[in-house]
């Protein structure tokens, strides 16, 4: 009893100073290390290591290795093959935990060398990330002494936290390049809207600036010449207010918070050179969820008049079960991909940030389809 009682002891305070790295966040080869050292010293092995299995499957590299008194197993770096009647293979094939308890007779490449190295059994228990089997911790021995019988169990809690760990890392390096997106597009925005002042209503107001003192001169000689430069001074505050009320729109519409989602969009079809069809609920929603469905539908249909050759297009957007549902269709060649542009990715952002949800679909020749989901606190 007081041998047991020891033992679990061990084991939890061996998984305590992992799962401590893990949420220190560690990087994945210091885990890799960490695990294969704690696991093999824990369940009395000979030798640890750690694969991860290559895209095709058909290959693993060694990404961690520990040993004891025993052999010392393969190298950080080297690749193996995935065939044959091995742990490895079987990991990959079932995600399950497998016990090789001895490697004689059994074919693979992997059996073969472990055999060679004087390994005599093993356990592996796969890591699983994102529902895929990323790799396999494994422990070996050496020798007649059999591996305890809950090794399989034990091993798997080891696995469970490089799993997390890898997850964990994944998930510091996508926000690091969502950031990095989002202050991006802003420079981006910024600088545009610098050109866009400079080249458009900056111009026009320096122009009506010089129009208007012109006009002030003749009106002292020539009235009638007067009164013509001051209607083309009129119409040039036209011009200039009308691309600041454009200017305005692109940063957020003036429509959009005095009257809501459904007029806003209903003035983006209104400008669409493509057709729309619009079913859109009348219900008012938190501005920041306003203003994301908004820019969703402007992307949608800006990308529909640009590249999908459509004859025509729907925006739906609806109230499901607690969530905003936000649809952009179009009839058009399909073939869209959200990787190729900006435009996407900096949308994807803007409606992660508000935990939502974007997808893309988009078959060659079956038009396209942009959805964002967005959960409401009700």
């Amino acid at each position: 009893m007081q041998e047991q009682v020891t033992q679990l002891v061990e084991e939890q305070a061996a998984l305590r100073r992992v799962a401590t790295a893990v949420a220190g966040g560690a990087h994945p080869e210091e885990v890799f290390e960490l695990v294969t050292e704690e696991a093999g010293q824990l369940l009395g092995a000979s030798s640890a290591g750690m694969i991860r299995y290559e895209a095709d499957e058909k290959s693993a590299v060694v990404v961690g290795r520990w040993h004891g008194t025993g052999p010392p197993g393969m190298e950080v770096g080297t690749r193996i093959p995935v065939s044959g009647d091995t742990g490895v293979a079987h990991v990959l094939r079932t995600g399950k935990p497998v016990r090789i308890d001895s490697f004689e007779g059994r074919s693979g490449w992997i059996a073969e060398e472990m055999h060679r190295l004087g390994f005599s059994r093993s356990v592996s228990a796969p890591i699983t990330v994102a529902g895929r089997i990323w790799g396999a911790v494994i422990v070996a021995a050496a020798g007649e002494e059999p591996i305890p019988v809950e090794t399989e169990t034990r091993l798997s809690e080891f696995a469970d936290l490089v799993a997390l760990a890898l997850s964990s890392a994944s998930a510091r390096q996508e926000l690091i390049e969502s950031r990095a997106r989002i202050v991006e597009a802003g420079d981006a925005a910024r600088r545009r809207l610098e050109r866009d002042l400079h080249d458009g209503a900056q111009q026009r107001l320096v122009s009506l600036a010089l129009t208007l003192r012109l006009a002030a001169d003749a009106l002292r000689t020539d009235a009638e010449r007067g009164r013509e430069m001051l209607d083309a001074a009129r119409t040039e505050l036209d011009h200039a207010i009308d691309e600041l009320r454009e200017l305005a729109r692109g940063i957020h519409p003036a429509v959009l918070t005095e009257r809501g989602l459904a007029a806003a969009v209903a003035l983006l079809a209104g400008r669409s050179e493509v057709p729309v069809k619009l079913s859109v609920t009348t219900e008012r929603f938190p501005s920041a969820i306003e203003a994301a469905a908004y820019f969703v539908v402007a992307e949608g249909l800006t990308n529909v008049a640009r590249y999908s050759e459509a004859s025509g297009a729907s925006v739906s957007i609806s109230h499901l079960d607690g969530r905003l549902v936000v649809e952009v269709e179009d009839d058009g060649r399909g073939g869209a991909d959200a990787g190729r542009g900006t435009g996407l990715r900096g949308l994807a952002d803007r409606v992660e940030v508000l935990d939502g949800t974007l997808s893309l679909e988009s078959p060659e020749g079956e038009g396209t389809r942009l959805r964002a989901e967005f959960a409401l606190n009700e």
